[in-house]
């Protein structure tokens, strides 16, 4: 259930992005990472986003891309 705000303005900023905003990429924008190999398992892991709120009781990892729910518009992604 997507019950978490979720705080970004832009997204694909790599941990870059504006100071108090969390680390969100579209779905698209991370699986372009994910292939590119700028995501590992071993980096972290992300939540999936939907009107800017995020499902915290599903966990998607770059190995686990086929976890990423069908309604999910972005992945809020926390480095370890």
């Amino acid at each position: 259930m997507y019950t978490k705000k979720v705080k970004f303005t832009s997204t694909g900023n790599y941990g870059c992005g504006p100071e108090n905003e969390d680390d969100v990429y579209t779905i698209e924008e991370f699986k372009e990472l994910v292939k590119a190999k700028m995501f590992i398992d071993y980096d972290g892991y992300g939540y999936p986003v939907k009107n800017n709120l995020s499902d915290r009781d599903i966990a998607i990892y770059p190995s686990g891309l086929d976890k990423v729910p069908t309604d999910a518009t972005h992945i809020v992604w926390f480095n370890r």
